[in-house]
């Protein structure tokens, strides 16, 4: 049984919005600009290939969800970028992953949640453990730090994970961050609104080069902090005097 962004069951034909079409647009577009690049650089390997129609189906059944447009789209245009070489294409550390990495994800932290629920988590030895049946209502996605209609897209060198909202609402499709050390969350540094608009931020920030710098190495995208290039020349230069 699937669920599509009003929150109801749907059949396997999907409906298409106005909405949509602006979201899968601005992916198209953001796609040309970042292949553009990768060309320019010579690293256009590092994109994967389109993802399988059945893949994306079999993918959606298993979470039970319909994808957001605009990540049904940026699939059918790369599924995801390559892991060797490293290639953090998304400012400034993220990998994005492809389909089949991110059910792997997906899969094994609804496996570990299912787990910790089971056992309930609860150590009452310990008068220092929060007690899961404490948790106030709406607070439940932090305390887990995992909710199963989030599907992982990314992932950096720390263990940290972008995922997508699946559920409707307000949220559905945004894009936030897990990471290990804290809450889940979907607002500040490395969320976004949608999947078009991180790959519209990604494509700005490797043509722009205003706030972050990307440099080709070892035949990947890295990142390095406009200000970080400035002292290290400042230095440079002081020691050359």
């Amino acid at each position: 049984m699937l669920t599509g962004a009003g929150g109801g069951e749907t059949g396997r034909r999907r409906p298409v919005l106005w909405h949509d079409h602006d979201m899968t647009a601005s992916v198209s577009v953001s796609w040309d600009r970042i292949e553009e690049w990768c060309r320019h650089n010579d690293i256009e390997h590092t994109l994967r290939p389109p993802a399988q129609t059945a893949a994306i189906q079999a993918a959606e059944t298993e979470i039970s969800h319909r994808l957001p447009a605009d990540l049904l789209e940026s699939l059918r245009r790369h599924d995801g970028t390559t892991s060797r070489p490293v290639n953090y294409l998304v400012p400034r550390r993220w990998i994005l992953l492809p389909l089949e990495t991110m059910l792997e994800t997906w899969r094994w932290k609804t496996e570990h949640l299912a787990q910790r629920q089971a056992a309930e988590i609860d150590d009452f030895s310990d008068e220092d453990d929060e007690d899961w049946s404490e948790v106030e209502p709406g607070e439940e996605d932090a305390f887990w730090g995992w909710n199963p209609n989030w599907l992982p897209i990314a992932l950096d060198d720390s263990g940290c994970h972008l995922v997508v909202e699946l559920r409707a609402g307000a949220l559905h499709g945004s894009v936030g961050q897990l990471d290990p050390e804290s809450a889940p969350r979907f607002a500040g540094v490395n969320t976004h609104p949608s999947t078009a608009a991180l790959l519209e931020h990604t494509a700005d920030a490797l043509h722009s080069n205003e706030v972050v710098i990307a440099r080709v190495q070892n035949d990947g995208v890295h990142w390095t902090e406009r200000h970080e290039m400035t002292s290290a020349a400042t230095l440079d230069a002081g020691r050359a005097r």
